[in-house]
C-alpha cells in the first residue's frame, strides 16, 4: 500500500503528513482547493510542501462531484480535514463530518484498502460539542464501512499553543478558569509519524500526545519564559466565557460553536499516550526565532 491521497493536504497536520510519506517513500496525491497554498509555508512553521506532492489534484471535499478521479489507483485515504480558521460559513456538520464522508465513500468506492482518520482524544469528555460530534460520525462510519482503517487521536496541537507565544509577546496571556487542567499536546511532524504509522498498524485507534505533560498555566509560562519576559497572567472565568461563547454564537454559529470547544478544552484534561519527541518548548524557541 504504497500510493496515499492526502486531504487536508494544505492544513497543519496535512503538511506535515504529505512532508513524512515522502520521506518513507510513499507515492502522495495531495487533493486542495487552491494549490498555490501547497508551495507556501503554512502558518505556526507548518513547512510548503509542493515539492513534496507527486501529483496535486484540485478539488473541494464539500462537493462529491469534484472529487471523481481522485482515488484512481490509490491504496489509502488520509484525510485530516476540518474547520480551522476557515472564514467561509460553513459549519462542523458540512466540513468536519460531511466534507471528509465525501472523500471516504470515494475512497470506498474506489477500492481503497486502508482508510486512515485524525480526530480527538478522549472524545466522551466533549462529546456536547458540535465539532466533537461531527468528528465522531466520521469515526462511526469508518467502522462501518468494511474497510481496514486507523483513527489517530492527538491530544491536542503546538499549533493550537502558538496563540500562547503571540499573547506573551503582548504583553500577557489569558488563562481558561483555574488554568490546573493537564495536557501534552504533540508537534504537526510528531502526529504525522503517527498517521504514516497508521497506515502500516494493524491498529484501529492510536492516541498521540507530546513528550512533556503540562498544565495550561504551566504552558502559558513557558511561553513568556522563553521570551524572557516575566509572566503576566490572566485567569478568565469560565462562566463569563460561556457566556460570550453564546453571544458569538448568535453571530457566527461556527465561531460559536468552536469558542465552546477552546473553553471546554481548557476546562478538562487531554493527555494522551506519548508518541512525539519535540517538547514545546522547543516549538516556543521556534517560534520566538521565526518572528
Amino acid at each position: 500500500m504504497r500510493r496515499v491521497v492526502v486531504a487536508g493536504s494544505s492544513g497543519y497536520v496535512g503538511r506535515y503528513v504529505v512532508r513524512e510519506l515522502k520521506h518513507r517513500g510513499y507515492f502522495v496525491r495531495a487533493l486542495t482547493r487552491d494549490a498555490q497554498r501547497l508551495a507556501e509555508p503554512g502558518p505556526f512553521a507548518a513547512p510548503a510542501v509542493r515539492e513534496q506532492c507527486d501529483e496535486v489534484f484540485v478539488g473541494e471535499a464539500t462537493r462529491p462531484e469534484t472529487l471523481h478521479g481522485l482515488f484512481d489507483g490509490i491504496d489509502v485515504a488520509f484525510s485530516s480535514l476540518g474547520i480551522s480558521r476557515q472564514r467561509d460559513g460553513l459549519s462542523f456538520e458540512q466540513v468536519d463530518f460531511a466534507a471528509n464522508r465525501n472523500v471516504f465513500e470515494a475512497a470506498r468506492a474506489a477500492g481503497a484498502r486502508k482508510l486512515v482518520y485524525v480526530s480527538l482524544w478522549d472524545p466522551d469528555a466533549l462529546a456536547h460539542l458540535a465539532i466533537v460530534r461531527a468528528h465522531e460520525q466520521v469515526v462511526a462510519l469508518l467502522r462501518a464501512s468494511g474497510v481496514a482503517h486507523c483513527i489517530v487521536r492527538p491530544s491536542g496541537y503546538f499549533s493550537d499553543m502558538g496563540v500562547l507565544v503571540d499573547m506573551a509577546k503582548r504583553g500577557r496571556a489569558f488563562i481558561v478558569g483555574s488554568g490546573t487542567n493537564r495536557m501534552n499536546p504533540i508537534h504537526g511532524a510528531d502526529v504525522a509519524r503517527v498517521c504514516v504509522d497508521a497506515i502500516e498498524s494493524p491498529a484501529a485507534e492510536l492516541g498521540a500526545g507530546g513528550p512533556d505533560v503540562l498544565t495550561q498555566q504551566q504552558a502559558a509560562e513557558l511561553a513568556f519564559e522563553v521570551l524572557g519576559k516575566p509572566p503576566k497572567l490572566l485567569h478568565l472565568p469560565v462562566p463569563l466565557l460561556r457566556g460570550v461563547a453564546r453571544v458569538i454564537g448568535l453571530l457566527n454559529r461556527q465561531f460559536g460553536d468552536l469558542a465552546e470547544f477552546l473553553v471546554t478544552a481548557g476546562e478538562v484534561d487531554g493527555v494522551a499516550p506519548r508518541a512525539g519527541t519535540m517538547t514545546l518548548r522547543d516549538y516556543f524557541a521556534e517560534l520566538a526565532r521565526r518572528g
